[in-house]
């Protein structure tokens, strides 16, 4: 029944083994990425932008200390990411902004690699004037100290205080959040080619697989969300994805066009995860990941999660609880999306009922 459910409700949310379009990495399982399949080495901004994002999660998730060297590619790695990511989508308005001096430009040089670019200032300066895309003085201190501790990192090594891991991992980790929410926001949404943003999304959900485990960036992903998330503590679940509490009904948040249609759609959405999930398969995770409660064998024939008594779905679990409290237990139906108070349960035949509702049980004694 669980795995039923799983495919029916969010067979795209938890990926199961067995599946060739699916590959392993450290005990996740995602889509094959194009960058990994074998033929002629070819990446496209985009791609190439994302790909290096795709290293940087690989090097730095799971682990509470990454190495020394793990730090340095994902340094090198992410600041690399950063220019390719903005640079495409500067391309994206017009192929000659992305030269040093655009009068200049030819399609020549763009296709061969050969032109004088632009520099990053400079690129986030033309992405503001003509793009109308604005970035936040936060935002712009970290890209700028990342690409001069990019360059220090490269030709001489980090010293000083840029060389302490708390420091690296800090702007590391603010950079990240940003760029992921910078291609949600600016790029995806304007790539035309449908394989390409097909492609482009799977190297997403990739990263995002990667970056949820990565300390420093959920740190500094939830402070971000704080202004968000304060506000609906009351009805702010833990995740069974990135297990943060950063779960709301969907309603409350009022989710933005450029978020994937199912996010619209659903009835609980993850900030930190960006993502929408369905009723079903949503409580069935949340009983087994954040309540531990085991997968019911075939034999069984109940209902689990609980049938709701309100909209009648198998959404229901007892048990849960919020941001706000986390140690008052509440009955959570995610299929309402909301709280329902007033539960009662026959104790001779285990239904479940509101005290509004009544109940006759009929199971003879």
């Amino acid at each position: 029944m669980y795995e039923q459910a799983l495919d029916d409700a969010s067979s795209q949310e938890i990926p199961q083994p067995g599946d060739e379009r699916l590959v392993e990495h450290n005990g996740s399982y995602y889509q094959v990425r194009l960058a990994e399949l074998t033929g002629d080495v070819h990446f496209p901004p985009v791609m190439n932008g994302l790909d290096y994002l795709v290293s940087v999660a690989e090097h730095l998730e799971g682990v509470s200390e990454p190495s020394a060297r793990a730090m340095k590619y994902a340094v090198l790695h992410l600041a690399a990411g950063a220019e390719v990511l903005l640079k495409a989508r500067l391309q994206m308005v017009h192929w000659s902004l992305v030269f040093a001096n655009p009068g200049d430009a030819t399609r020549e040089a763009l296709e061969d690699g050969t032109l004088n670019s632009c520099t990053p200032q400079e690129t986030r300066k033309r992405l503001t004037n003509i793009a109308g895309i604005k970035f936040s003085k936060r935002d712009e201190a970290a890209l700028s100290a990342l690409a001069e501790r990019r360059n220090a990192l490269q030709h001489y090594g980090l010293v000083g205080e840029y060389a302490k891991a708390g420091t690296v991992e800090s702007t590391t980790a603010q950079v990240l959040n940003f760029l992921i929410s910078f291609v949600e926001e600016h790029i995806l949404e304007h790539i035309t080619d449908e394989e390409e943003r097909h492609h482009a999304e799977i190297d997403m959900d990739r990263v995002r697989g990667g970056v949820r485990t990565i300390q420093g960036y959920v740190a500094e992903r939830m402070k971000d969300l704080a202004p968000v998330l304060g506000p609906v503590r009351a009805r702010t679940l833990l995740c069974p994805q990135c297990q943060q509490f950063a779960l709301t009904p969907t309603l409350i948040r009022g989710v933005p066009e450029w978020c994937q249609s199912d996010a619209r759609i659903s009835t609980m959405y993850c900030h930190l995860c960006v993502q929408g999930y369905g009723a079903l398969g949503l409580a069935l995770g949340y009983a087994v990941r954040v309540l531990n409660r085991a997968i019911p064998d075939a034999s069984y024939d109940g209902d689990t999660p609980d049938r709701c008594p309100v909209c009648t779905m198998s959404s229901l679990v007892r048990g849960a609880s919020t941001a706000a409290a986390p140690e008052t237990l509440i009955d959570f139906c995610f299929h309402c999306a909301d709280v329902i108070d007033g539960l009662q349960e026959c104790q001779r035949c285990g239904f479940i009922y509101t005290s509004e509702q009544g109940h006759r049980c009929r199971r003879r004694s």
